[in-house]
């Protein structure tokens, strides 16, 4: 019998901003609490791995149903965690989707100036890797491309110049080491790679002097 109704739906909510918590604060008490617990910490680490459900929630944890249930009320009433869809159980059963309410959680000691310089920092370092992220991939995605196109071509010239079983194995043997020369002439690190950690070092510092300057 086919399945109607999804497993579990994708997140309807994307994680807020970073948030920053004021150990002095009635908030840090909440977190605190919430958070005093081994099974609460892994079960919001969790959350911050893939939005999930109770049951799959208690299938990772390892406890039961009702101690699943139990402390997410309380990372809940924290504003650790929010609804951010529905899924369905085997028996079509409707479940909560859980997911963290703000992109990372930092609890901070200062007055107001720098909780706010520090907020600023978190915002613009996480919005920039994203971007980065993105860029990266777009980059990768153009290379794969690039060399796909470079191999059809090649092919297409061996074939071309091919003419019955001698000229196909020359053909061949030359594509051979063309292989082998380029892949000795390959560059050590992964172009991708390598512009997704340049990027974030000048990303770090350009974050690291507006932060210098306004301070």
């Amino acid at each position: 019998m086919a399945r109607l109704l999804p497993l579990r739906a994708d997140p309807e909510i994307a994680p807020g901003d970073p948030r920053l918590v004021d150990v002095d604060s009635e908030a840090a008490d909440e977190v605190f609490e919430a958070l005093s617990s081994r099974t609460a910490r892994r079960i919001l680490a969790v959350l911050y791995d893939d939005a999930r459900t109770p049951t799959e929630i208690r299938e990772e944890v390892g406890t039961s149903l009702q101690n699943v249930h139990y402390h997410l009320d309380k990372l809940q009433n924290a504003g650790l965690i929010t609804p951010a869809g529905t899924g369905y159980s085997e028996k079509g059963k409707e479940m909560t989707v859980f997911a963290p309410t703000n992109e990372s959680v930092v609890l901070f000691a200062g007055d107001e100036r720098q909780q706010s310089l520090l907020r600023g920092v978190l915002t613009r370092l996480v919005g920039a890797i994203v971007l980065l992220a993105g860029a990266t991939l777009g980059l990768q995605y153009a290379l794969a491309n690039w060399f796909v196109q470079q191999s059809g071509a090649e092919t297409a010239g061996a074939d071309a110049a091919a003419d019955g079983a001698m000229a196909a194995e020359e053909a061949a043997r030359t594509t051979a080491t063309a292989a082998a020369s380029a892949a000795g002439n390959a560059p050590f690190l992964d172009p991708a790679l390598a512009f997704f950690l340049g990027g974030s070092f000048i990303i770090l510092l350009a974050i690291s002097w507006w932060a210098y300057q306004q301070a």
